[in-house]
């Protein structure tokens, strides 16, 4: 099977959110298993970003009201012909069990992390341009220099009160992308568009394309319809242009 890339496109600004901190955690996780000190540095970027979204954001409650909509969702497949119950029922326990221990983490416990002083600190600085050197952060200076597994240790112990945010997150986003499959469609001079049933709750539009293709989608929406423009740019010192030609690509309008 030809190998594709796909593109996203959030619709509501929920979604945008976990989006978001699904890349935060990838990029943390990807990091904290580098042995360089540059590796480290990455990591605690990526937990300051993660601290500051979902300081602006109720990211708790936002999470338990979406599993508790895909529970009463999913609970009215029941009677729908051809339902496969036990692949049903296993869902529902995974959302029960995130949501448990969503109900169980303690807000307290991800502050303490936050005001943690090393970590404030350097938080404070990072901001900065060039603010985490190491004449301003001597004791950041002096951590990186540890052997890479007392670094690994810490960064573990920090990130830890956040795994059932990161389970949560990562569940819904796989239920929301398994609810379509992709469809071959056509950009008739590198250009598609489609209404959507606003009495549906779409959350993400998926783009894939061949891996390798010399062209990528510029998709918009909201909930009444979106667009896709197909643009190349072959030298990204100059503005990426509309691909004159049809392209054929798959889509898929993931809704739960």
């Amino acid at each position: 099977m030809p190998q594709t890339v796909c593109y996203e496109q959030p619709l509501n600004e929920r979604v945008r959110s976990l989006l978001r901190l699904e890349l935060l955690f990838q990029q943390v996780s990807h990091a904290i298993e580098g042995p360089s000190p540059w590796d480290s540095r990455e990591a605690l970027r990526g937990l300051f970003d993660i601290l500051d979204l979902i300081g602006r954001n109720e990211i708790k409650s936002e999470l338990l009201k979406e599993l508790d909509r895909y529970v009463t969702t999913l609970n009215r497949l029941r009677q729908t012909p051809g339902v496969h119950l036990d692949t049903l029922d296993r869902i529902l326990l995974e959302i029960g069990e995130a949501a448990d221990r969503l109900h169980r983490l303690d807000n307290r416990v991800l502050e303490s992390v936050r005001k943690t002083n090393f970590l404030s600190t350097i938080h404070k600085r990072i901001q900065i341009p060039g603010g985490a050197c190491q004449f301003d952060l001597p004791a950041l200076h002096h951590w990186l220099q540890r052997n890479t597994e007392v670094r690994t240790q810490h960064l573990r112990e920090w990130l830890a009160p956040f795994a059932p945010l990161w389970e949560a997150v990562a569940l819904i986003l796989r239920l929301i992308r398994e609810s379509a499959i992709p469809q071959p469609e056509i950009a008739y001079r590198g250009f598609f568009q489609r209404g959507l049933d606003s009495n549906t709750p779409h959350q993400i539009i998926q783009v894939l394309l061949p891996l390798g293709e010399a062209i990528f989608p510029e998709i918009s929406g909201g909930r009444h319809r979106f667009t896709i423009r197909f643009l190349e740019q072959p030298d990204p010192n100059h503005r990426a242009i509309q691909r004159a030609s049809d392209i054929p690509f798959e889509l898929a309008c993931c809704a739960i």
